[in-house]
């Protein structure tokens, strides 16, 4: 860096969001080959979705169903050129830390075979075998939601 040159940290803020604004965001990320309706859940109407907004940009998205003690982690979405900086992290842990999510024991989710290290870096522990859905490899992952805690440095 040159004399005068700045970084500046990205500020990323977490909250709830409804359902709808998730779905580009996991299109474009999950499934950009399928239709929108292939990243529509039928119970969205019931889970907490949160985003990461970058100024208003979103930038990642999270749902999360409940079926108590456990909570289900699904379609979790960070812009591939925002990924590794810390954002999938503290928008779990931010979830993790609602009044919502409290209630619940443990968090799980059926994680793609190729992220399952960003899950076991912030504590789940794989559980079971690699199965397929639609062509691509997962294996579950579950973690005790009182040990989300803390917030992972982000990227500048």
């Amino acid at each position: 860096m040159g004399e005068g040159d700045e970084m500046q940290a990205m500020e990323v803020r977490f909250r709830s969001i409804p359902a709808k604004l998730t779905y580009q965001l996991r299109q474009q990320v999950l499934w950009p080959d399928s239709p929108i309706e292939r990243v529509m859940v039928p119970e969205d109407h019931q889970a907490l979705h949160i985003g990461a907004f970058e100024e208003e940009n979103l930038i990642g998205v999270g749902s999360f169903f409940f079926d108590l003690p456990s909570v289900r982690l699904r379609k979790l979405a960070v812009l591939s050129e925002k990924q590794g900086c810390g954002i999938g992290s503290n928008l779990i842990r931010f979830a993790a830390s609602q009044p919502e999510l409290q209630k619940a024991d443990y968090i799980w989710c059926d994680a793609r075979k190729d992220a399952a290290s960003f899950y076991q870096r912030l504590g789940f522990q794989i559980e079971g075998d690699t199965f397929e859905k639609f062509g691509v490899s997962y294996l579950r992952a579950r973690a005790k939601i009182a040990e989300l805690t803390g917030e992972a440095a982000l990227c500048f």
